[in-house]
């Protein structure tokens, strides 16, 4: 299956790209594909705790989205994907 994966900043400049396609096997997870990206990219693992913020956390500061839902990371290994997914990872937005 094919998915698409969009990186918000400042990750995807840390990573060099903003989006990137993955083909991954069917019974595929949204933890899966993290690890095909912590592999490809030795920056990514530092960049989803903060990296090239001012100032790096000790736990993950994005927010994952499958297809615009939220996907809480505690649930990231049992949220099965299908073929033309989009996975997204985006800084949460405050406002007040």
């Amino acid at each position: 299956m094919k998915i698409i994966v969009q990186c918000g900043a400042p990750l995807s400049r840390l990573i060099g790209v903003r989006k990137v396609a993955l083909t991954l096997p069917a019974g595929a997870t949204v933890m899966d594909a993290l690890d095909v990206l912590r592999d490809r990219y030795p920056d990514f693992d530092a960049g989803l705790k903060g990296q090239g913020l001012r100032q790096p956390l000790d736990q993950m500061v994005y927010t994952l989205f499958l297809n615009a839902r939220p996907v809480p990371w505690d649930r990231a290994a049992e949220t099965s994907l299908h073929n033309g997914d989009r996975l997204a990872l985006f800084l949460p937005v405050a406002g007040g």
